[in-house]
Order: structure tokens, then C-alpha cells, then sequence
């Protein structure tokens, strides 16, 4: 049989023997390409072959003037925008991350006529059936040609907003809104005439997405590539996209963002708001000082929230001062007495329980601002407006509770302590309870507080804040470590088992050998605790106390015991169990008195053995053991304020 003969046209023809030399001679190549091309002029399947064997070779030049042929000469074939389709995403992709091929379309695209790219960008935004890749490929015509339209921008801002709502994004950190704001929110600042109106409104949104990013402790921000999904340095950004903004509005508080110097900062703002705002009741002026002042605000509140957490993983926690043992504790009042928070901060009231400085200063600085934002017409309705629309309050809950606590609005907080438990939870309730004078709840989580202590690989130290505070001082920030927050507990036992033996000194020994004890956690301070004690001692006939040996390991203690026992034969000791039986209200000195006495020094002169003791595992022995007993006492002391 013969070959059957396959019928084939000259164009094909051509384009075959073109092919043919595509890997051995690429001149050849070009020269049958160049005869069918002008051959056949108007065959779009021969120009988009030279095309085809253009990108092959990777010719970046040549590739570029077939298809701008292509786009003039042929602009409706499907297979041509098929191949644009391909390649326009690659146009907004980060060049870092290109393949070979992907490098190659870029270069191709820019090496086209730039009449071309514009036409280009503007039909593909047009064609684009998702949102992202239209307003990418919007936002990437605006930055090549500044010039197009303020319209077009404008109508960006327009679908990147209606395409956050519609799309349902669960809050303000999506890709859209990160694109408005950082590349598109940028552009269109420096490069339109956008009215007052515009400015605003891309005010707000930015500044909502930068506070919410920077509070709400967010990373990753999804459905955006890993070169952009995430902001460096979000207030840098938000401090110079306010400032561009407010270049625009003509802002004479914009420079204050980028002030490196806080207290110049504040003074600034301060005196702007009492020579203009509050003077003139001027509303333009009440909204430049709201929104700088409310940045500023939430900068400090965010400094403030990272200064209460330490890097060695604990934490701050704003707790009532408890004052020296002898301050009397009153029926608590009918109305709760609160501060107003229209008087100035008075820095004299609130301290902290080691050397830093960083916790007082950012609160110290927030509060300036609060209280400025928020007591002050026209600022305060223009505050609350726009703290609404951020949702400010979201990010500021730390900082309103200590503002409360600081006003005495003690009650008000309980709702506020944490769900889960934790040392932090028990705490918070102890130092409230004690606000409100329910002792006996007080008292319970002082000893939830010591059930959880050991679990604190932070020790801490010692403070004289906490053991002596100044006369003046009410609350202080203690650091929730072992020793500071367990003399912390101990200090509130003291004031509780003190103000009881004042009350009802029938039941003298027991509490007077308590506060004995706990007085060495606030050792040196608790000397004069303990010089109180020794004057109640020495005027009873017996002093029966059995858990001395148990507790008692401070030094100055144990030797003033034993002064006592030597020198004083009113009042008999009965604090050793060995030694109990022989005891009488009259001890000789000689005799079986004088077999007595040795023993008595011979048990305290292995009292004196255990003085290097850790007095804190003393004092968790003692909440453990003792927790009956003292329940009861802090029971008794709430009930003898209710009558």
C-alpha cells in the first residue's frame, strides 16, 4: 500500500523548518520566521510562534517586540490572553522569590513600551475576576504611572474596603486592609489631591490596623506571601503614615510621633491642647490632638503592658500598700471613698517593690494622656468617638483596671481578675479582698497563694517597700516572685492578727506567738513587731505558745527568749514542749529551778543551731500547719467590723 499523502499548507510548512533549526541555528531559526512573517502578515498562529521561540530562547528584547505585535495587531485572541493571564500575577510578586521563568516574564513586561504596560495593567485590572489580583495589579499601575488617575485611586481604596467586609474578615489584620494601608495608603498620600473627607478616613483605617497588629500581639497576617505577611516595625510605620497624613491636614502636632523625647512630647501636646483646644473649643484642632494623643496614649499603654511582664518570665501586679502593723483597721465606710481621676497623678501614692523605674514611668505617662483624652471638652467627645471605631478599650484592659485600682474602685475589679488559675488570679483576689475588708476570703487565697508559690522558679527579693512603705504611699507594684509576694501575704497577717489582739487580747498567746513568727519575714522592720510582743509577754503571768521551737529561728529572737527566761520571773515561758511539765509560776535559782533553767537554754541554745534557716520555707511550714487557726482569727476580725 502506499503512503498516504498528508496535506500541508505553507505557513505550516514554514514554521516546521523554523523549528527544525531552534537548537542548532538560531539565525537560521529567525530567518524562516522573518519570510513567514512576511509572508503572512496577518496569521496570528506565525507571530505567536516567533513569540513562542523568543521566550524559549530567553531573549528578553525580542520577546518583548513580538508581543507588543501581538497586543496591536491581534488584541482578542484568546490564546494571547491566555498567556497574559499566565503571567500578569508575576508582575506583583516579590522578586526575591521568582523562578527563572518568572524572572524572565518581569523582564519582559518591563521591557515593553511603557504605552503598552499601562494599557496592559489597566485591561488585565479590568479582566481580573479576584479581588486581590485586580487590586494588586491597580496598585502596581498607580506605582509605574503616578500620573493615572486620582479616580482609580480612589476607587481601589473603595473595593479593598468592600472587599474586607464582604469576605468577612474576622478583624482588621487581613490582606486587604494590610495592602491599603501600606502600599496602597502611602501611594495615595503623596501622590493625590484626596480631600479632607479621604485623608480621614485612611487616617482612621490605619491607624486602626497598626494599634491592632502592635496590641492584639499579631504575626502572621494569612493569604499573603512570607515577604509580606508579616509588619517590622508597626509603630515606626504608624508614627510616619500620621505624619504624612498629617502633613496633608497641615498638623502643627504631627512631628510630636517621631519625638524621640517623651516628656517633650507630652509637654508639647499638653500645652498645644490648653492654648488652642481647650481656649478655642476649635473642632479641627480637638481632632489633630485626639488622634496624636491617642497614638501617643496607646504607645505608652503598650510600653506599659511590656514593662509589667520581666524577661526572666515574671510579672508585675498592682496590689493595696499595707502599712506598719499598728494602723488600725476601721468599719469599712458605707460608700466606697473614690479618686477622681480629674486631679493630677499623684506620683507619691504609687511605688514598686525593687529598683526599676521603666513600670512607673510608662504608667505615669499613660495616665497624663488618659486623663487629658478623657476629662476635657472638646477632646473627650472626639476621644470616645474615635476609640469607639479602633476599639481601643480592647487593648487597654490592664491599664483601665489600674486606673480603677488607683481610684479605690476596688469592687468594680473583681470582675476583672483572670478566669484560670493562677498565682496572679490568687493574688489579685488577696490584696481586693483586703481592699473591701472581707478577711476571711482574703485569707483563703492567701493560702491559695502559698499552695502555688513553690511553683515560682523566680525567688525575687526582700523589699522595704513592702515591709515599711512610706507614709504617704497607698498601692506599689510587686514583682510575683517567691520572697516578695510571700511577704507580701505575710504583711496582710501581721495587720490582721495585730488589729485582733487589740480587739481581744483574751486570746493574747496564740496571736501574739503568730505575729512572732511572721514578724522575721519583715525582718528588720519586724524587730518592733516583735519589741510589741515582748511587752505583751511580760505582762502576762503565763505565756504558752508550744510552736516556738517549730518557727522561731531569728537570732534576735531566740536571745531576747532567753533574757527574758533569765531575768523576768513574773511571766513563765511555756514555749518547749520538753520542758513544759517542769515548769511553775516560780522558778528558783537553784534546786530543781535552777535543772529547769538549763534545760530551757540547752532547747534554746538548739533553737540558736537553726538561725540559717531559709526563712521562707519557715513561713510556708507555718501557713501550712497554722491555717486553722489562723482562719479563725481573720474570721473573728470580719465579723468584729460588721457591729
Amino acid at each position: 500500500m502506499e503512503p498516504m499523502e498528508v496535506s500541508v499548507t505553507d505557513e505550516e510548512y514554514m514554521m516546521t523548518k523554523a523549528k527544525s533549526f531552534l537548537e542548532t541555528d538560531c539565525f537560521r531559526c529567525r530567518s524562516w520566521l522573518l519570510t513567514a512573517k512576511s509572508m503572512f502578515p496577518n496569521n496570528f498562529g506565525i507571530h505567536f510562534e516567533c513569540y513562542e521561540i523568543e521566550k524559549n530562547l530567553r531573549c528578553v528584547q525580542r520577546a518583548a517586540r513580538c508581543f507588543s505585535c501581538l497586543l496591536e495587531d491581534f488584541p482578542n485572541e484568546a490564546i494571547l490572553w491566555k498567556e497574559i493571564e499566565n503571567f500578569t500575577p508575576i508582575l506583583c510578586m516579590d522578586i526575591s522569590c521568582l523562578s527563572e521563568e518568572q524572572t524572565f516574564f518581569r523582564e519582559m513586561f518591563s521591557a515593553l513600551p511603557l504605552s503598552i504596560q499601562q494599557k496592559l495593567l489597566s485591561v488585565c485590572a479590568e479582566r481580573s475576576e479576584d479581588t486581590m489580583e485586580h487590586c494588586r495589579l491597580v496598585l502596581l499601575l498607580l506605582n509605574r504611572f503616578p500620573q493615572s488617575s486620582t479616580e482609580l485611586a480612589l476607587k481601589l481604596m473603595d473595593t479593598m474596603i468592600t472587599a474586607e467586609k464582604h469576605n468577612q474578615c474576622p478583624n482588621v489584620i487581613n490582606c486587604y486592609r494590610k495592602i491599603l494601608v501600606c502600599d496602597l495608603g502611602p501611594l495615595l498620600v503623596s501622590t493625590s489631591t484626596l480631600n479632607q473627607k479621604n485623608l480621614y478616613k485612611m487616617l482612621t483605617k490605619t491607624t486602626e490596623f497598626y494599634i491592632t497588629y502592635a496590641m492584639g500581639g499579631h504575626s502572621i497576617i494569612q493569604n499573603l506571601p512570607d515577604t509580606e505577611n508579616y509588619i517590622k516595625t508597626p509603630w515606626e510605620d504608624l508614627f510616619a503614615s500620621c505624619e504624612r497624613i498629617g502633613k496633608k491636614l497641615s498638623w502643627e502636632l504631627r512631628s510630636v510621633l517621631s519625638q524621640s523625647d517623651k516628656r517633650k512630647a507630652w509637654k508639647k501636646v499638653s500645652s498645644f491642647a490648653k492654648k488652642f483646644v481647650i481656649a478655642s473649643n476649635n473642632s479641627e484642632l480637638s481632632k489633630q490632638l485626639v488622634f496624636c494623643g491617642m497614638i501617643l496614649f496607646v504607645r505608652h499603654v503598650f510600653d506599659y503592658n511590656k514593662s509589667l511582664k520581666i524577661e526572666n518570665g515574671s510579672e508585675y501586679l498592682l496590689v493595696k500598700a499595707i502599712k506598719g502593723p499598728k494602723v488600725q483597721i476601721n468599719k469599712p465606710p458605707l460608700k466606697q471613698a473614690v479618686l477622681s481621676i480629674a486631679t493630677k497623678l499623684n506620683e507619691s501614692l504609687i511605688g514598686i517593690t525593687d529598683d526599676s523605674s521603666e513600670v512607673l514611668d510608662h504608667f505615669k505617662m499613660a495616665f497624663n494622656y488618659w486623663e487629658l483624652l478623657t476629662n476635657k471638652e472638646p477632646m473627650c467627645t472626639d476621644y470616645w468617638k474615635l476609640s469607639a471605631q479602633i476599639k481601643v478599650d480592647t487593648f487597654i484592659g490592664q491599664f483601665l483596671n489600674d486606673i480603677e485600682f488607683y481610684q479605690g474602685k476596688y469592687k468594680n475589679l473583681f470582675k476583672a481578675v483572670p478566669v484560670h488559675e493562677s498565682i496572679r488570679k490568687s493574688l489579685s483576689l488577696v490584696t481586693l479582698y483586703y481592699c473591701v475588708q472581707e478577711f476571711k476570703k482574703c485569707t483563703e487565697h492567701i493560702f491559695e497563694v502559698v499552695d502555688q508559690i513553690e511553683s515560682l522558679s523566680l525567688y525575687g527579693s526582700v523589699s522595704t517597700e513592702i515591709a515599711n512603705p512610706p507614709e504617704d504611699r497607698e498601692m506599689y507594684y510587686i514583682q510575683i516572685a517567691r520572697l516578695p509576694v510571700l511577704q507580701y501575704c505575710v504583711k496582710i497577717m501581721v495587720q490582721i492578727l495585730y488589729n485582733q489582739l487589740s480587739n481581744y487580747p483574751s486570746t493574747s498567746d496564740i496571736l501574739i506567738g503568730h505575729l512572732l513568727v511572721l514578724s522575721q519575714m519583715v525582718w528588720p522592720e519586724g524587730k518592733a513587731i516583735a519589741e510589741d510582743m515582748y511587752n505583751h509577754i511580760g505582762k502576762l503571768p503565763l505565756f504558752t505558745y508550744p510552736q516556738f521551737p517549730a518557727y522561731i529561728t531569728n537570732i534576735d529572737i531566740i536571745e531576747h527568749f532567753m533574757a527574758m527566761f533569765m531575768e523576768n520571773d513574773k511571766c513563765v515561758l511555756n514555749v518547749f514542749p520538753c520542758v513544759a511539765s517542769s515548769l511553775s509560776p516560780r522558778i528558783s535559782t537553784r534546786g530543781a529551778g535552777k535543772g529547769v533553767k538549763e534545760e530551757f537554754r540547752s532547747a534554746l541554745k538548739k533553737q540558736v543551731k537553726r538561725w540559717s534557716e531559709p526563712v521562707d520555707e519557715t513561713m510556708l511550714l507555718f501557713f501550712k500547719n497554722e491555717r486553722e487557726s489562723l482562719m479563725k482569727t481573720a474570721t473573728l476580725m470580719e465579723k468584729s467590723l460588721t457591729f
